[in-house]
């Protein structure tokens, strides 16, 4: 046990010398800050560009430091992932399954922020069958959307996915990274994969929540109701495992564990993917 510590210990030292793992993280960190840092600053910069095109400038200005930051930290990667300290491997079966596991949740809960599949599209595409003639000219072209995008016209704030966090897309975002990061085989892509996004999607979660109940962008009742942190109002009671089940839509479910399980077989053109 005493070697085993020692080992890990010896790892954890060369992984902090590491080159990919400084560039790694320092691309994250800029990029969180810089989403918090605008977005604090939102109202000052939008009267400091003055009229009416003041959000316009907001947004762009906002979009190409955002891409400039991610843009560096993807770099990082391309240019150290397979370089540096290397990870004692192969993976065990169990390992690999739990990332098999964390990106299925993760691309399932990403699937549920999107409009439903609508699976009768495809032969209509595909010019196999056509809508009747007799509908008005909406409705054919509705059944032949790919995604039916009525199909939460009706629902409430609180719905579906969000009973589980109110931040869905950064946890499942989140739960595909850790995926990542459970795969790596260097310390720079366990930077890249693990450490680097979920301390970033963390106080970003958080940031937004708190900035969205000022702004009152998101209501009482949905604070009163979810929560941010994942799982937390399932499992306080506040919100029911039955509903989330009830209203998960089955086709965008079902797509994110085929895409987690066609990344998992890792085809030639997915290699870079973790």
């Amino acid at each position: 046990m005493a070697a085993v510590n020692e080992g890990v210990a010896v790892l954890l030292r060369a992984s902090l010398r590491d080159r990919g793992v400084w560039w790694v993280l320092g691309g994250w960190t800029a990029f969180t800050l810089e989403n918090v840092l605008l977005s604090e600053n939102r109202s000052l910069i939008r009267r400091s560009w003055g009229g009416s095109g003041g959000q316009g400038a907001y947004q762009g200005f906002y979009s190409i430091l955002s891409a400039a930051t991610l843009s560096s930290t993807i770099f990082a990667y391309w240019r150290f992932a397979r370089f540096g300290v290397q990870l004692p491997g192969p993976r065990p079966l169990s390992i690999r399954a739990t990332a098999i596991a964390l990106r299925a949740a993760g691309l399932v809960g990403i699937g549920q922020l999107i409009p439903p599949i609508n699976i009768a599209a495809a032969p209509i595409a595909l010019g196999i069958h056509a809508p009747p003639p007799e509908l008005a000219p909406m409705e054919r072209g509705a059944m032949g959307c790919p995604f039916d995008f009525n199909a939460y016209k009706e629902r409430g704030e609180v719905y579906g996915i969000t009973r589980v966090s109110r931040r869905p897309e950064l946890c499942g975002l989140g739960a595909v990274s850790l995926a990542g990061a459970l795969l790596a085989t260097t310390a720079t892509q366990v930077a890249f994969f693990g450490v680097g996004p979920v301390l970033c999607f963390i106080a970003l979660a958080a940031h937004a929540d708190r900035t969205m109940q000022l702004a009152g962008d998101v209501s009482p009742i949905k604070v009163e109701q979810t929560s941010v942190t994942p799982f937390l109002a399932l499992l306080d009671g506040r919100q029911s495992w039955a509903k989330l089940w009830e209203e998960t839509d089955p086709a965008n479910a079902t797509a994110g564990v085929t895409l987690a399980l066609l990344m998992a077989l890792r085809p030639p053109w997915m290699r870079l993917v973790k």
